[in-house]
């Protein structure tokens, strides 16, 4: 389980960091979208939800992306 710290800005413009989310927690808005009926509507709300779940590594969680949809194009 990887924890993060999330940075949150106030209407002040100060910056403050809460401390480490709990990434399982942080990430049921995306296992919920993927739920969607419609499924374009599903895909592109469950990822939405991962990144903001991945923080500052969204690029990585991008790249996984990128080379699954790659490996399922090229079938």
């Amino acid at each position: 389980m990887r924890h993060t710290a999330a940075l949150l800005v106030h209407p002040t413009g100060t910056p403050h960091v809460p401390g480490e989310i709990s990434q399982p927690h942080f990430a049921l808005p995306a296992v919920l979208a993927a739920a969607e009926p419609e499924p374009l509507k599903a895909a592109l709300d469950a990822v939405w939800h991962a990144l903001h779940t991945y923080g500052e590594h969204y690029p990585e969680l991008l790249k996984e992306i990128r080379s699954v949809c790659t490996e399922r194009a090229d079938k």
